[in-house]
């Protein structure tokens, strides 16, 4: 990687070759990676693409970024880890949702069925008084007749 440095009023400008050769005769082009270790959070790389699939890899390794300083590596770090644990959260949070979506429609049906059992008994109480007058009648009509 080519990279030079000039200072515009105390701030660095890297100039860097995209995706550098790599000395590997079957592959030309090295692959992009970001490396995410507590020592080394977001720090960009190029190296052989056969690095992590083969042991016949050129070894071909070039950092994009300039070194952090350490204060800023802890930093990213540690809001890596945040995320990290936000979207752990997160994903429990979603399956939380949907266990009391799924309840609430349980106790949803549990009602409709039990609405529905309470409207069956009260039509089965109807025809009962109707049934218990007719037998009253025919009572009545026999001990007077």
């Amino acid at each position: 990687m080519s990279s030079s440095s000039e200072s515009y009023s105390n701030v660095a400008i890297y100039r860097v070759e995209v995706n550098p050769p790599c000395l590997c005769r079957d592959q030309p082009r090295s692959k992009f990676r970001e490396a995410w270790k507590p020592n080394n959070p977001a720090h960009r790389f190029y190296n052989c693409a056969k690095s992590m699939i083969s042991k016949n890899s050129c070894n071909f390794f070039q950092w994009l970024d300039p070194t952090l300083p350490k204060h800023y590596k802890d930093t990213l770090w540690n809001m890596k880890l945040r995320i990290d644990y936000l979207l752990v959260r997160n994903d429990q949070v979603v399956k939380l949702q949907k266990k009391v979506e799924k309840h609430k429609l349980l106790k949803k049906a549990e009602k409709e069925l039990v609405e529905a059992r309470i409207q069956e008994l009260l039509i089965e109480t109807q025809i009962l008084k109707k049934m218990l007058k007719k037998v009253v009648l025919i009572a009545l009509e026999c001990s007077f007749g």
